[in-house]
């Protein structure tokens, strides 16, 4: 076994120094890189998905009778994939980068020999070659966020296949943080009141995320607002001595990584920059943590809102009391939820964090409604016939939640349909079975006794 933090590379690795889409039309050096190992397990073993009794809807271990139930939902969806598709195919598996804008100031790069200030690269297409030159970690503790960055933490997280997560964020010079109000200003939330508290950052802004298992990182993520329209992410992958992470290419990288941890082997895929533009997106507003439900939340004895407000990072202040915190899911990195959360104020909370940034008005899958304030009758999910890729999965009268059968219920049909395929939900981002996060979309199904 080698040691934590090693990558076995699953095909060629390239360090792109100047990480354009191709590399022919801008002109940009490359050199090789990336670190190797050897030999692991499949990280969709580590995930047991639950089952479920198809008359009561109630789980069942994986030691139970009816066991293969799991299997017969994945054979039914994977027979569901479009004619043709290999198994693990992605829609955005292709070079769809191919089409993006280009610099056209400058047919080259140029490389950053000495340490930024966590700053939005000159040319989006050129980021630093290394993590440390971007200025955004600690010159002396570089696993470390850098002293200008400012840390935060969610309420609700996006899951990301077990990895624990480290959340920052710098606002560029005289930058501040508009937070819609839509009750006093309805004209700037066109998509309704649910995205009260939404928090607009400056241009200039760089989001900093840094992935981990145990004490090892694995992957850290810059997500840079770089003009009024748009954000672009780039993925940093680290090394084994932990010292330094380098620029992962513009294109899906697929490595086994030894954790150290009793997670093993994981399978730990880094984006492409189209995957982040498909959750980050536009309609919901490039971030997706960045809001007062996620962030009113007591760090370090204080509420974190707080201490934004001290520092002076808005552009008004924010009325007191602020608006309800979204609470915990489930047990986690975050902590436990309330003694007094219902199952209802779980449920909604794990969809909104984790669906609805592509679900909801305005967003390329907006057939229903996920924000976490859309009451069940408005999220147009309950009673309703698919309309989207697999249709019924070849499930006899699925809908996308059928009241107190979570096995006909596409909400989670999909979260138990093979992964690495555009049936699975979600359909980017995650190789790895959320087995609580099933658990409670199985359960809150359940629970529901009619459709409003």
């Amino acid at each position: 076994m080698r040691t934590a933090g090693r990558a076995i590379l699953r095909g060629s690795r390239i360090g792109v120094i100047c990480a354009a889409a191709t590399l022919a039309s801008t002109g940009c050096s490359s050199a090789n890189g990336g670190p190797s190992g050897g030999g692991g397990e499949d990280a969709a073993s580590v995930a047991d998905a639950a089952t479920l009794d198809h008359a009561s809807g109630t789980t069942m271990g994986s030691d139970a009778e009816g066991d293969d139930s799991a299997q017969g939902v994945a054979d039914v969806v994977a027979d569901a994939l479009p004619e043709g598709a290999p198994e693990g195919s992605l829609a955005a598996s292709t070079d769809a980068t191919a089409d993006a804008p280009r610099d056209a100031s400058r047919g080259d790069c140029i490389v950053v020999t000495t340490p930024g200030a966590c700053t939005v690269p000159a040319s989006i297409h050129c980021p630093a070659p290394t993590l440390s030159l971007t200025g955004c970690m600690d010159a002396t503790h570089p696993t470390q966020f850098a002293s200008i960055v400012i840390p935060y933490e969610v309420n609700s997280p996006l899951w990301s296949d077990s990895a624990y997560k480290a959340r920052g964020f710098l606002l560029p010079a005289g930058g501040k943080i508009h937070v819609k109000d839509c009750m006093a200003n309805p004209a700037e939330c066109p998509m309704g009141a649910a995205d009260t508290g939404k928090w607009v950052m400056p241009v200039g802004t760089v989001m900093v995320k840094s992935f981990r298992f145990g004490d090892t990182l694995v992957e850290t993520r810059l997500l840079v607002h770089s003009d009024a329209y748009n954000w672009y992410g780039y993925s940093y992958e680290w090394n084994e001595a932990q010292t330094d992470a380098a620029i992962v290419p513009d294109a899906r990288v697929d490595v086994l990584f030894h954790t150290g941890t009793d997670a093993g082997v994981i399978d730990w895929h880094y984006p492409s920059r189209i995957d982040c533009g498909d959750c980050h997106t536009q309609p919901a507003g490039g971030t997706l943590g960045a809001k007062t439900d996620q962030m009113n939340r007591v760090v370090e004895g204080m509420n974190q809102i707080d201490r934004f407000q001290a520092l002076g990072l808005f552009d008004a202040p924010i009325p007191m009391p602020y608006q309800a915190a979204l609470v915990v899911p489930y047990p986690g990195q975050l902590g436990s939820p309330p003694p007094t959360a219902t199952l209802d104020q779980r449920a909604r909370s794990y969809l909104d964090a984790n669906c609805a940034h592509c679900h909801r008005p305005g967003a390329d899958f907006n057939v229903f409604d996920l924000r976490y304030d859309v009451s069940l009758h408005d999220t147009m999910a309950c009673g309703t016939a698919p309309t989207t890729l697999g249709g019924d999965l070849g499930v006899a009268g699925a809908l996308d939640i059928v009241p107190g059968t979570p096995m006909r219920s596409l909400f989670w049909l999909r979260m138990n349909a093979p992964l690495g395929t555009n049936i699975h939900m979600p359909r980017i981002a995650t190789y790895q079975y959320d087995s609580q996060g099933m658990q409670l979309v199985s359960d809150w199904i359940a629970s529901i006794k009619t459709c409003p």
